[in-house]
């Protein structure tokens, strides 16, 4: 989990958590909201998938040195979530990691882990590779490839 010599590590130039790398994963704590948890007083399973959005995006503009959300050249084609454990109000972490890509999409692989370690879930998200001004995918360039690889 979320270790002191985290601390300080992974925030932008004000002070924003942006995470930080550990072990071939993208780390993004997160502390719960609120509003992310359901009437039965854990965190709805749909908020699972913002979550691993999040850290997706972060993981992205970590990669490619960008803060935009215009700079998020993907849509996601498929969404899946293996739900372990309960989450509530707590602090977890986010961990995700670039897969298998292939012509002009990609795999993100996430796992989210409660304070006390335990696995809360696990999720794989397929994007592909979007130009937003044609409006059709595009092919993952050796670049990206690259990128992609070294911190994975």
């Amino acid at each position: 989990m979320h270790e002191e010599s985290d601390a300080g590590r992974g925030r932008d130039d004000i002070g924003a958590i942006t995470g930080f790398w550990r072990d071939g994963w993208f780390v993004v704590p997160i502390h719960v909201t609120f509003r992310d948890i359901d009437y039965f007083g854990h965190v709805n399973n749909a908020v699972y998938f913002s979550y691993f959005e999040w850290g997706r995006a972060l993981l992205w503009f970590r990669l490619f040195g960008k803060r935009d959300p215009r700079d998020i050249s993907f849509i996601v084609a498929r969404a899946e979530c293996d739900f372990k454990q309960q989450i509530g109000l707590e602090l977890i972490e986010v961990r995700t990691r670039v897969g298998e890509m292939r012509r002009s999409s990609l795999d993100f692989h996430t796992e989210i882990y409660k304070k006390n370690g335990e696995l809360a879930a696990v999720g794989k998200v397929v994007v592909v590779l979007f130009d937003w001004k044609t409006g059709s995918k595009t092919p993952i360039s050796d670049e990206m490839r690259q990128r992609c690889t070294l911190e994975s």
